[in-house]
């Protein structure tokens, strides 16, 4: 899935990609870090469910080329006390658009730029748009509701996708090439934000056709230094 949209028309020499990400073995379980009355025990009668860190990645396909964002728009939704997703991706130039979808109203900023997002509170029901004319990551919140955090991730490619809780993602409409592929992982209650650390995987889209493609995530979900 490509999660820019309004891009684009599909090219004639273009492919698919099909992919799985292998997670490894869950994260061990944080430690309490409010004491109550009582010690926290696991539930005797029903496990509870692993946690997954598929969608709290991305993954990008980058080549050569350097796509225009002319025309191409990503939604991103607020929906109650978070955003629909953790993590979104946009290509450099797209326009990025916030929809508040709850009943509360929002101040929204970025802690990298605070002057990335216009200022103002964003309504419910109203949108609000921006572009970013260079590939960077930021961090966007709101400072009244200090548990409201998601991750905009700005690179050079239009080719974008999110992974389910078993690790497969998609993507369409691939011109054909050689390229590599990047993971990020944004994942606050980890303490998991960045590039995972892994060789990026070479991928050989077809001119037509179906490409697949599996990629073994390091255990401990590693993240790699940031370029000083």
């Amino acid at each position: 899935m490509v999660l820019a949209v309004g891009g684009p028309v599909p090219l004639a020499h273009a492919g698919s990609l099909t992919g799985k990400l292998e997670l490894p073995a869950v994260l061990d379980r944080p430690p309490v870090s409010t004491k109550g009355f009582l010690d926290r025990v696991e539930n005797p009668l029903t496990p509870v469910k692993p946690l997954s860190l598929g969608p709290a990645m991305l993954v990008v396909l980058e080549g050569d080329e350097k796509p225009a964002a002319g025309g191409i728009q990503v939604a991103w939704e607020l929906a109650g006390d978070s955003f629909s997703r953790a993590i979104i991706g946009a290509l450099v130039g797209a326009e990025v658009v916030i929809k508040n979808t709850s009943r509360t109203a929002r101040s929204l900023a970025a802690a990298e730029d605070p002057k990335l997002i216009p200022g103002g509170p964003i309504n419910p029901t109203g949108p609000k748009s921006f572009r970013v004319a260079t590939a960077n990551t930021y961090t966007i919140g709101d400072s009244d509701a200090p548990h409201l955090k998601g991750k905009l991730v700005v690179v050079n490619t239009a080719f974008i996708a999110h992974v389910d809780e078993t690790g497969k993602f998609d993507l369409s409409d691939v011109p054909a090439g050689s390229y590599k592929l990047r993971v990020y992982l944004f994942h606050p209650a980890t303490g998991k934000d960045g590039w995972i650390d892994r060789p990026d995987e070479p991928v050989t889209i077809p001119a037509k056709g179906k490409a697949e493609v599996t990629a073994k995530i390091p255990t401990g979900y590693p993240i790699a230094a940031k370029a000083k």
